[in-house]
């Protein structure tokens, strides 16, 4: 079954592109185009979409604003950023929004497909020069800075949680630190456990809230 997919996009030039690449795969089924933020949400009822790119510098409604309005009423759906924007600020307040995935324009057309198959599998498409600030914003903060709960991580959790934020799925965690998944899966729950948190996403995003 093909993949219920939608974006919003107001560069003309890019918007026509995006459409031929997805209209063109035999992967999707582009269920929905738009230029501005307010069309999508008045019909996303209509559409809903399995998956959403989208540009967060729009005319009227910030992408922003519309992944925080989407993810509010309909969590299950994924949002993947698609921005030229690396701002620090931009990709951390995306995140907070609930954005499930984080790409650069400028390399994004070529791996598009790759990455929409990732974030189906579980796992979170981002950008590697966006990822390196995520980790750096990681590595720059104390565990001292840290609320209670997040200091009842232990090690291994806060480095398999270090992975999670780079959109490595479980089998690629074990490769890297030598356990099973099995074991991964279980430093994973333990993790939203500790968070109290349901998924990956609302793992990272607390994490961030609470660090700003």
């Amino acid at each position: 079954m093909k993949i219920k997919i939608s974006f919003v996009e107001d560069n003309q030039v890019f918007y026509h592109a995006l459409k031929l690449l997805l209209m063109e795969s035999q992967l999707f089924d582009l269920v929905g185009m738009f230029s501005n933020a307010e069309s999508f949400i008045k019909d996303f009822p209509f559409i809903k979409p399995e998956i959403v790119l989208m540009d967060i510098n729009l005319p009227g409604m910030s992408g922003i604003e519309a992944i925080e309005k989407i993810k509010t009423d309909y969590p299950e759906t994924k949002c993947i950023v698609l921005t030229v924007l690396e701002d620090d600020e931009k990709v951390f307040n995306s995140l907070k929004a609930g954005a499930d995935g984080y790409l650069l324009k400028k390399n994004a057309l070529e791996k598009l497909e790759e990455n929409i198959l990732l974030i189906k599998d579980g796992g979170a498409p981002i950008t590697p020069v966006i990822a390196h600030k995520i980790i750096n914003y990681f590595q720059s903060k104390e565990k001292s800075t840290f609320k209670e709960e997040f200091n009842n991580l232990n090690a291994r959790e806060i480095q398999v949680l270090n992975y999670i934020s780079e959109g490595l799925l479980n089998k690629e965690i074990a490769e890297k630190i030598f356990l099973s998944i099995d074991s991964i899966k279980k430093i994973t729950q333990s993790i939203y456990e500790k968070l109290q948190v349901r998924n990956r996403s609302e793992a990272i995003n607390k994490y961030f809230n609470q660090k700003r």
